[in-house]
C-alpha cells in the first residue's frame, strides 16, 4: 500500500513524498498492487511528460496495470543508470532521501514527478491518465480514510 513519508529534517525541494510499503521490479517483493501501480504510473508519466521525450521514451511503453512486467523492471533500471545509481531493476522501500550518496529511487521518481507538476503535486488525481484504483490508495495516504 502506498504511504506519505516525509522525513526529518525534511528536504526543501521535497518535504514529503509517495514511498511503497513493499519493494518493486526485478528481485522485489512485487505484492503491493498499490506500490507496483505507483511505480509504473510515475515512470510512465516521466516518459510521457518530460521535456526530453526522446531520451525517456522506453518509459512510455510501461503498461500501467498494478502487474509487474519486464518493461516496468526496465525502466527502473532505465531510471537508475539515468541517474548515476547501480541499476538493480528494483525500487526499494526508502526509510529516508538517500541510500548511500544516492537519492532512492522512489525519491527519484517523485522528485521528477513534482518537477513536471509542480501546481498539481501531490494530488496525483490530477496528473494525466491518473488509474482509479491509484488514486484512491493516494487519498488514503494523504488523508485516511476516503470512503
Amino acid at each position: 500500500m502506498v504511504h506519505v513519508m516525509a522525513p526529518k529534517p525534511a528536504e526543501r525541494r521535497l518535504p514529503l513524498f509517495f514511498n511503497v510499503d513493499t519493494s518493486v521490479g526485478t528481485g522485489g517483493q512485487n505484492t503491493s498492487m498499490d506500490d507496483i501501480l505507483l511505480v509504473q504510473y510515475f515512470l510512465s508519466l516521466i516518459g510521457k511528460h518530460s521535456p526530453d521525450r526522446a531520451k525517456f521514451f522506453p518509459l512510455t511503453q510501461i503498461p500501467v496495470t498494478g502487474k509487474l512486467n519486464q518493461e516496468t523492471s526496465a525502466g527502473i533500471m532505465f531510471l537508475q543508470q539515468d541517474a548515476g545509481a547501480s541499476p538493480d531493476g528494483r525500487v526499494s522501500v526508502a526509510r529516508g532521501y538517500r541510500y548511500g550518496g544516492v537519492a532512492f529511487t522512489i525519491v527519484q521518481l517523485n522528485f521528477k514527478v513534482k518537477g513536471l507538476f509542480p501546481q498539481k503535486w501531490p494530488n496525483i488525481e490530477e496528473m494525466p491518465e491518473c488509474p482509479k484504483f491509484l488514486d484512491l490508495a493516494c487519498r488514503r495516504a494523504l488523508v485516511g480514510d476516503v470512503s
